[in-house]
């Protein structure tokens, strides 16, 4: 009996790929459509990432070096909720709703005039960033340097105890709140579409100008306010897209070229730059700016 328990647990383990194949067989395509699709992703975050440096050669090197981005005081980045959808036709987009309309169910105050509402259409793809509490996401973005560096500094060592010359910023850390972030990628228009809404505040010095300061971005003055979620936040709205036949070269030769385009619809908010000190034992005093807007249009390539 014994030897008999032992050949049927051989060919029941034997049999067990076959069985699951069978299984898999069983969801036909018309199975498979009514399963996958409907509901998207959630993905519930914590993180905490660390760079010793990011160097960008050109001839030279321009050199970030000690990069963090972590929560605020030495805490993981965490409570982030990311929800990816892939939309459907006009009767089934599948996305949670975006930018304004998310914000007024969620309590916010928002000058629709900051705000270019995005039409979701088939096939599109919808990253959206919430707080898993319904909080804001607190975090902490902290470069030890950014550096230039001749071209005959060695990667890895483009800082200022290595091969690093003119330190254009160092001990740079900023604190912030993250509210709702969207990610639109359209389908049709081979376009991205980023629509942010987040405040922060933190510190740098200026070594190469001698100088040093503080500085706050939100929304809390003026006539254009977001406020939400026990904050309030300053505003960023960008389209990412590749535009053909752009001309470019000189005057007397010029070229077409597909390039990228970077297009900032919205970046609103106040800013405040406080302590400012320029190397003496006193500040020189506080700039502040109410209802600040940006709206440019760039094109980026080589040459």
């Amino acid at each position: 009996m014994k030897g008999l328990k032992k050949i049927a647990l051989v060919a029941a383990v034997a049999a067990a790929p076959f069985a699951a194949n069978a299984e898999l067989q069983a969801l036909n395509d018309a199975t498979m459509g009514t399963v996958t699709g409907q509901n998207g992703i959630t993905i519930d975050l914590t993180a905490n990432v660390t760079i010793g440096e990011i160097a960008y050669e050109d001839q030279g090197f321009l050199a970030f070096s000690g990069v963090s981005l972590a929560g605020q005081g030495g805490t993981d980045l965490d409570d982030i909720r990311l929800t990816i959808d892939v939309a459907g036709d006009g009767t089934d987009l599948g996305v949670p709703a975006l930018g304004a309309t998310y914000l007024a169910g969620a309590g916010f105050s928002v000058d629709s005039s900051i705000e270019t509402p995005q039409a979701v259409t088939d096939g599109d793809l919808l990253i959206a960033l919430r707080s898993q509490s319904g909080t804001p996401v607190d975090f902490n973005l902290s470069i030890g340097e950014i550096a230039l560096a001749k071209s005959t500094g060695t990667v890895g060592n483009l800082n200022s105890a290595g091969d690093a010359g003119t330190v254009l910023v160092s001990n740079l850390s900023i604190d912030g709140l993250l509210g709702p972030i969207d990610v639109l990628i359209n389908e049709d228009s081979n376009s991205l579409n980023i629509n942010a809404y987040f405040n922060a505040d933190g510190n740098l010095t200026m070594p190469f100008i001698g100088t040093s300061l503080d500085f706050e971005l939100h929304n809390r003055r003026g006539a254009s306010q977001v406020t939400g979620m026990g904050t309030s936040f300053a505003h960023a709205q960008v389209d990412v897209s590749v535009v053909q036949g752009h001309t470019a070269g000189s005057p007397t030769a010029p070229t077409s070229i597909d390039a990228l385009r970077v297009n900032v619809q919205d970046f609103s908010g106040d800013l405040d730059l406080l302590n400012i000190n320029t190397g003496g034992a006193e500040n020189i005093g506080n700039v502040y700016m109410t209802d600040l807007a940006v709206r440019a249009d760039m094109v980026i390539y080589g040459h």
